[in-house]
């Protein structure tokens, strides 16, 4: 079938060529090879013939020489034998068989026995014969009687010994390579010719049907005059008439549908003056819509400014807060709380703010800030809320040295510009680093120019997507699963609030290098004076891997007389330590949250330089809730900070050592339920602001709260670990709830483990996958801790109801008893039938798909009649049923409205598959 596809797809002139070449070639190929067959057939009858002859000649002269055992004969009459180029070796054996004399290299390494009649022997490479060397009594008798032999010399006749001789083939073989190359050199001078001679035939046959072709090609665009330069052969004559006749025609028509075209252009044209009042009409209904719009769009803001109002309580109050506590871990979490706030904020703000540019009414306002904290604060915010444990990137700023600290202009707006885009950057960044540059780009007395970098390492953006980002609602990712939300109104209110700031945006991006948003702004120089910040002269060691923030840091800590050395590993460190270089007055310590025993070798540092040398740690940490996972980091370190580094927070994390000032800290306890005592809790999800509220509700009830923030996560935390219930989060990236739920019961203690799903919306269809995949319930989103804690007491103190649970899957899957009972009861031999079943499903899948492709019916009966048989001593009852019903249907009716039936096999197969782990087998 494929050949003939192949020769359909061929134009008419290569058609042509191939039926004039093709058969030409295969008749010369064969009579080559005719040639060759015969010719190494005639050359291995003579070889044959020659060393018959040869052996022949060695047994009559040698008849003497063995007769007298005259060895020197022999070896010359050896000697002259193997003068000829075919011998190659020769031996000579007595009446005994016995070898006598040998000369020539041998092929045989092992002995052949000598037949008992003259024989030859082919081997690949050479001729093995064997002849007798008889013993005539009236040779000697001749000599010393003169007279003639009156009876058969046959009868006097007996073997005195054997010549072996072995012939070489070499020479057969040099002479066929020289027919062969002969022959190819003929064939393939003789196949040029031909190829020349077919492809010009085939020219000559299909010029007329090209020329035929392309003036047709001319007519149907059009060009109806070009079939007057048709020129054909005599034999075309016909043809030619019939093809101008024909673009005759259709130019006749052609101009009569030009004609109808212009005439019912000209109605249209007399109908346009009656339009226009119906177009006045629609005129005045648009500005009755916008209108309508716009007060849609004004009532829409003053709803989001009533919203603002009760959030900027809950922010005021949470500021108080911070001022009034001064315990570390509770000051984190109230920061966490003003920061998933402003959040919250910036979201209606966006709301709040297209909708005032819809309206016309956005104003700006004219305050003195400073620039450099303001972005520190941006950074923090966003690294709270979009940094994780598995996102480890560095956030960074570089200031031209003439930036001035102090300017005039709406900080909100600029704090709202730069929020947006240095978000996007973080959120679609997964390696390297985020950097805002700013540069001064002109200066005078009334006026600044800024230009602004947001540059960052990550997926970046399609050339073709790039110019959707700065229209309303729309994104990049615009599927169900991206990874990402938004309303999808940031770029478009940035981009209009730099506009009106007098300033320009664009943007730079490739999938490899990233993207680089670059936006200029105007603002007023101010007079405050930046604050003075004394030199504290200090000499510190810091630990950090990254190259980015290693220069990042220093070149503060230089700014403020802080002499600072670098360094990647802790060996290094712990090396300076111990040599007497100059004083240190404290180290400098990043904490990595992914690496279990960075942490740990962090910990001994700071234990080692403040009980060996008196040095004092500041700890740099990447999220709040690193303190909830590792709480003694608070009490070993002088201080803890929060990356990216804020310059003013390190400021005063350095002063405090130089001058050392101490707040005593806050306790609080919590009354323990005494059925919770001591149980171990794994929390999964995605969200760490979740997580850090799921720690706080329950570590004060004396439970061991563990915390995983992805199911990966979730997978090894369970292998290393053996916890008492798990709560587990649905939708998360990479592997969500379920696939994690069903690799955890896949690992043997925890076959009965509670696993209780948190999710946002569980409809009836969710429902079932949630309980199929291996969860013992689900709760719905928002949970407080009183339902936490009634769903550990009920599940934590509740016996078998997983195994209930699994009963009620499995009872149309699978039927234990009746695997159990095809064996007499023995588990090990129904487990294992069981799994030579299931193991081999895949690839019968596999197989069925295949020939169901083809259309092969009998191989496609044999794998489901394979199947079916198996699937009755193994309990797999839906598949037994399916594979029954699809076999019968093959067998009757064939591949006849087959793919429902075939569908539903391999949703039995495909469902036992999914569901074989949850098998309870009995323990033998």
């Amino acid at each position: 079938m494929k050949l003939f596809g192949f020769i359909n797809r061929l134009s008419l002139r290569h058609k042509l060529f191939w039926l004039i070449f093709a058969p030409i070639l295969i008749i010369a190929s064969l009579s080559s090879l005719s040639f060759l067959a015969t010719r190494y057939h005639d050359l291995n009858t003579n070889l044959l013939e020659r060393s018959n002859n040869i052996a022949q000649q060695i047994a009559l002269s040698s008849e003497y020489a063995i007769v007298f055992t005259d060895t020197n004969m022999m070896y010359r009459i050896m000697q002259s034998a193997l003068s000829y180029d075919e011998v190659d070796n020769i031996q000579l054996f007595n009446n005994h068989k016995e070898v006598i004399a040998e000369l020539g290299s041998t092929h045989i390494k092992t002995d052949i026995e000598i037949p008992s009649t003259p024989s030859t022997f082919i081997y690949d490479d050479f001729l093995l014969n064997f002849t007798p060397i008889f013993y005539s009594n009236n040779s000697l008798d001749s000599i010393f009687n003169s007279q003639p032999e009156t009876f058969d010399s046959n009868s006097q006749r007996s073997i005195i010994g054997w010549v072996r001789i072995e012939i070489s083939k070499n020479k057969i073989r040099l002479k066929m390579y020289r027919y062969i190359a002969i022959l190819t050199f003929l064939t393939i001078l003789v196949g040029a010719g031909l190829i020349l001679l077919a492809w010009r035939l085939s020219q000559y046959f299909t010029q007329p049907i090209d020329k035929l072709s392309n003036i047709l090609d001319q007519i149907v665009k059009g060009n109806f005059s070009n079939a007057k330069l048709l020129s054909m052969p005599s034999q075309y004559q016909e043809i030619q008439h019939n093809t101008l006749e024909l673009a005759e025609r259709l130019e006749s028509h052609h101009e009569e549908l030009i004609s109808g075209i212009e005439q019912s252009t000209e109605d249209i044209r007399r109908s346009m003056d009656s339009m226009e009042e119906k177009s006045a009409q629609l005129h005045i209904a648009n500005k009755e819509a916008m209108e309508s719009n716009r007060l849609k769009s004004q009532f829409l803001a003053n709803i989001s400014h009533e919203v603002r109002t009760p959030l900027s309580a809950i922010l005021g109050y949470t500021k108080i807060l911070q001022s009034s506590n001064t315990d570390t871990q509770q000051r984190l979490y109230l920061e966490t709380i003003e920061q998933s706030t402003n959040s919250l904020l910036a979201i209606i703000g966006d709301i709040l703010d297209f909708s005032k540019i819809e309206a016309g009414k956005l104003n700006f306002e004219n305050n003195h800030f400073n620039l450099k904290e303001l972005i520190d604060e941006v950074y923090q915010t966003l690294s709270a809320s979009l940094l994780t444990r598995d996102k480890q990137i560095d956030l960074v700023t570089d200031f031209q040295a003439n930036v001035p600290d102090w300017v005039i202009g709406d900080s909100i707006r600029v704090r709202q510009i730069l929020t947006n885009l240095i978000g996007n950057a973080i959120k679609f960044t997964h390696y390297g680093y985020v950097q805002t540059k700013v540069e001064l780009v002109t200066e005078s007395d009334d006026a600044l120019v800024l230009s602004f970098q947001v540059i960052d390492t990550g997926i970046g953006i399609p050339e073709e997507k790039i110019n959707n980002l700065f229209k309303p609602f729309s994104q990049v990712d615009t599927s169900t699963t991206r990874k990402f939300g938004g309303t999808g109104l940031g770029l478009v209110i940035t981009k209009k609030l730099v506009e009106q700031m007098h300033g320009a945006i664009g943007i730079k991006s490739d999938q490899v290098s990233g993207s680089n948003f670059h936006f200029t702004l105007t603002l007023k120089p101010s007079k405050n004076a930046p604050a003075k910040r004394e030199g504290l002269k200090l000499n510190i060691l810091m630990l950090e891997p990254s190259k980015t923030y290693q220069e990042y840091l220093t070149n503060y800590l230089n700014s403020i007389h802080v002499s600072c050395t670098t360094f990647s590993q802790i060996e290094p460190i712990i090396n300076r330590l111990n040599k007497p270089l100059g004083e240190v007055d404290a180290l400098l310590i990043n904490i990595s949250p992914n690496d279990h025993e960075s942490i740990q070798d962090a910990k001994e540092l700071v234990h080692f330089a403040k009980s060996t040398f008196n040095i004092p740690s500041i700890l740099m940490i990447q999220k709040p809730d690193e303190l909830a996972r590792h709480p003694n980091l608070k009490k070993i370190s002088q201080s803890i900070l929060l990356k990216p580094i804020s310059h003013n927070r390190l400021y005063k994390a350095l002063d405090n050592i130089k001058h050392p000032t101490s707040t005593p800290p806050i306790e609080r306890n919590r009354t323990l339920p005494s059925k919770l005592q001591n149980l171990n809790i794994l929390a999964v999800d995605d969200m760490a602001i979740n997580l850090q509220l799921f720690n706080h509700w329950l570590s004060g009830s004396n439970l061991n709260v563990s915390l995983a923030y992805s199911g990966i996560e979730a997978i090894q935390m369970a292998k290393a670990t053996q916890y008492d219930i798990i709560f587990m989060d649905i939708q998360m990236p990479e592997k969500n709830g379920m696939e994690t739920t069903q690799e955890i019961r896949q690992i043997e203690t925890y076959k009965n483990t509670p696993i209780i799903a948190l999710t946002a919306h569980a409809l009836g269809s969710e429902q079932q996958q949630i309980l199929a995949s291996g969860m013992n319930a689900y709760l719905t989103k928002p949970v407080d801790e009183e339902i936490l804690l009634n769903t550990i007491e009920e599940w934590c103190d509740s016996k078998g109801g997983y195994l209930e649970q699994v009963d009620e899957k499995l009872v149309n899957i699978f039927d234990l008893k009746k695997a159990l009972g095809m064996v007499n009861g023995r588990v090990d031999i129904a487990k294992d039938m069981f799994e030579m079943l299931a193991n081999t499903l895949d690839d019968e899948q596999k197989l069925l798909q295949h020939h169901l492709a083809n259309q092969d019916t009998e191989k496609l009966i044999e794998v489901v009649h394979r199947i079916h048989g198996a699937s009755k001593y193994t309990g797999t009852i839906n598949i037994a049923r399916h594979a029954g019903f699809l076999e019968t249907h093959l067998k009757e009716l064939g591949l006849e409205d087959v793919e429902g039936v075939f569908e539903d096999f391999i949703d039995a197969i495909q469902e036992l598959l999914n569901n074989r782990k949850l098998i309870p087998w009995p323990q033998e």
